[in-house]
């Protein structure tokens, strides 16, 4: 997958029966660049979960991407809202809270 360096999570409320189409499903919409500003991309499910890891060929179309305020899949006759975000802003967001959780404990770098 070296050619595809470009990853973005995705997470919806899906079933984990629709594994398969939902897996199809993210594979036409982030390849449409009409649907999701999306382009050339491979699609890594975890069925153990409710998401998957789209990566896209260029961070041109993965930024693009990311800057569609919407997402939205139809599977089985419903419309599932997707929450799509790069990996790095989940280590972000931890980093942050972990800081906030030391600062609120009065928690100091031994100097050295």
């Amino acid at each position: 997958m070296d050619e595809y360096p470009y990853p973005i999570i995705v997470e919806g409320n899906w079933e984990s029966e629709q594994a398969k189409s939902v897996k199809n499903k993210l594979q036409i919409y982030f390849q449409s660049k009409k649907k999701s500003q999306g382009g050339d991309c491979a699609v890594k499910y975890d069925d153990k979960s409710n998401s998957a890891t789209i990566l896209f060929k260029s961070s041109d179309i993965r930024d693009g991407v990311l800057s569609k305020a919407e997402h939205i899949i139809t599977i089985d006759n419903q419309q599932i809202k997707l929450k799509v975000y790069k990996p790095s802003d989940v280590e972000e967001q931890a980093d942050n809270i972990a800081q906030q959780a030391e600062q609120a404990c009065g928690y100091q770098e031994p100097s050295k």
